[in-house]
């Protein structure tokens, strides 16, 4: 029996518990294993915060996964050999400490294929951008993508919506970029069981 500690920023938690809820699943078939074999490792989610007060006496035989993007995170990280690493989202590790992480959300052009890519691991995946055709004070303008980088403009896709007046509006759906980032985290975390847990605890 493994033991495999996922240490989660706070805010992507969720997704430490769904890795933990997979594990506990008894999913393997006649035909093969489905990501770990059943009943072999017991997992345990902890935050970012609760790691930090006990991480003095955690052995380095303790098999870890660190789950987020911030800032420590990032350090974690800084050695561990990257496994897997497409459409912003990544995993990887070295020796028994991996990580996992949505490291930008995808722009809304890259959005359809990485739905394509999502359904692999997620048959349940809903699409969340259904058209580039905009609506702005009753004018209807096409929006596309503008790869110039730009100031103070967070790096997922943003809407570059040409106007009659030959003007440019930034529209910043957060909503939209929230809720990709979270299909990237389920999709990398779906990937992770299925394709990668066995490999790492058998580093």
């Amino acid at each position: 029996m493994k033991n495999l500690m996922i240490v989660c920023e706070e805010k992507y938690r969720t997704y430490g518990d769904y890795l933990a809820q997979m594990i506990s699943l008894k999913d393997d078939t006649e035909s093969g294993v489905v990501g770990i074999r059943d009943g072999e490792v017991v997992a345990c989610v902890m935050t970012e915060k609760e790691y930090r007060v006990s991480q003095s006496t955690i052995a380095s035989s303790q098999y870890i996964l660190f789950i987020g993007n911030d800032k420590f995170m990032k350090e974690k990280r800084t050695h561990m050999n990257v496994v897997f690493s497409d459409y912003g989202m990544a995993y990887g590790w070295l020796g028994r400490q991996a990580f996992l992480s949505v490291e930008k959300v995808i722009s809304v052009k890259q959005y359809n294929e990485f739905l394509e890519f999502a359904l692999q691991y997620q048959n349940n995946i809903k699409k969340l951008v259904k058209s580039t055709q905009k609506q702005i004070e009753g004018e209807t303008t096409t929006a596309v993508v503008d790869k110039t980088p730009k100031q103070g403009v967070n790096a997922f896709g943003e809407w570059i919506v040409a106007l009659p007046t030959n003007g440019l509006i930034i529209l910043q759906d957060l909503t939209l970029a929230n809720k990709i980032r979270e299909q990237q985290y389920s999709c990398v975390t779906m990937k992770f069981y299925i394709d990668s847990l066995a490999k790492f605890l058998d580093a």
